[in-house]
């Protein structure tokens, strides 16, 4: 996703070289381990601060977040909440793409943040997957984090067919 909002900018000539820089330093970073604490500051310069109350307080964040997600396990236990009517409207196959590594994260203000009152008559439903590292989208993952600090939101590549669903339980 992140890479499609640079692609808007590939015919202003002038911008070229900048974006020509960026994309680089994107595409040699394919996972949290090739991310140095070194890249952090370039990170948050190249995607911006809108989360945060100053330059410091977004490079405070990512590093104490890539500290967390390079000591993940692989695979990965996550999970997700979902508003249905029972387990049987979960597609399987498509879990989504929104998780996040601690269950503790989903909290009252998760579930504002995702919509929950718009739910109708649907309640909510925690889905617990297994994914393989190499199915994060680390860009967006941190693009993620970035724009909503609080949040620890792992986000899954192809709407999560490479994760394996373990179980969905209704959320008490």
């Amino acid at each position: 996703m992140y890479m499609k909002y640079l692609e808007q900018f590939e015919n202003f000539d002038h911008m070229n070289k900048y974006y020509e820089k960026k994309r680089k330093f994107f595409d040699s970073k394919k996972s949290f381990d090739d991310i140095t604490f070194d890249d952090i500051s370039t990170i948050v310069d190249y995607i911006g601060t809108d989360g945060y109350n100053s330059k410091e307080d977004a490079i405070e964040d990512l590093e104490e977040k890539l500290t967390t997600y390079k000591n993940l396990s692989d695979p990965v236990k996550l999970y997700r909440v979902v508003g249905v009517n029972d387990e049987g409207e979960i597609d399987k196959d498509k879990l989504g793409e929104h998780f996040t590594p601690f269950l503790w994260a989903i909290d009252g203000d998760m579930m504002r943040s995702i919509g929950d009152e718009l739910w109708d008559d649907k309640k909510p439903y925690i889905i617990e997957v297994l994914a393989p590292l190499s199915e994060i989208d680390i860009w967006q993952t941190i693009v993620q984090n970035m724009s909503f600090p609080r949040e620890y939101e792992i986000n899954l590549k192809n709407k999560g067919e490479g994760a394996k669903f373990i179980r969905a339980y209704e959320l008490e």
